[in-house]
């Protein structure tokens, strides 16, 4: 059974600035795998690194080392004009609320859908101050507001 992530989700991992296990959020996933993660800690920003599985082989015995990720991921490609599944899950949340277009001038509230001519559709899960914290699919992103 694989574990399910979602951005804005919480979790333990190892930080490389604090040097041991800490809380992290969850700043943007691809594939329901986690690719950069936020120390709650420290603030530090960092890839996800899944745990690791313990060897109980004899150490003269020793396993074939894995394909880095770079050399067995296929290349990305351009984003194509078919929604991903992100944009379907945004979509389906929406249940017909109309995306408003960014702009610095607007009052923006929690939970309002936003259309960024750079991160795309998003939606508002913070508001503090003239800030607004936004879920775009390439993760959480601070934003000016009114």
């Amino acid at each position: 059974m694989t574990k399910s992530y979602y951005a804005g989700m919480e979790i333990d991992a190892p930080c490389g600035r604090c040097k041991m296990e800490t809380g992290h959020r969850v700043l943007s996933i691809t594939e329901n795998i986690p690719e950069k993660l936020i120390c709650v800690m420290c603030g530090s920003i960092h890839k996800f690194k899944p745990e690791r599985i313990t060897d109980n082989r004899p150490a003269n015995i020793k396993a074939a080392r894995p394909l880095r990720a770079a050399q067995s991921a296929p290349k990305r490609s351009a984003p194509s004009s078919s929604p991903s599944h992100f944009q379907n899950l945004m979509i389906a949340e929406r249940a017909g609320a109309i995306a408003k277009p960014y702009g610095q001038g607007i009052a923006w509230d929690t939970g309002m859908w936003i259309d960024h001519p750079v991160f795309g559709l998003g939606k508002i899960q913070h508001k503090s101050g003239r800030k607004i914290d936004v879920l775009f699919q390439i993760g959480l992103k601070t934003l000016m507001a009114l």
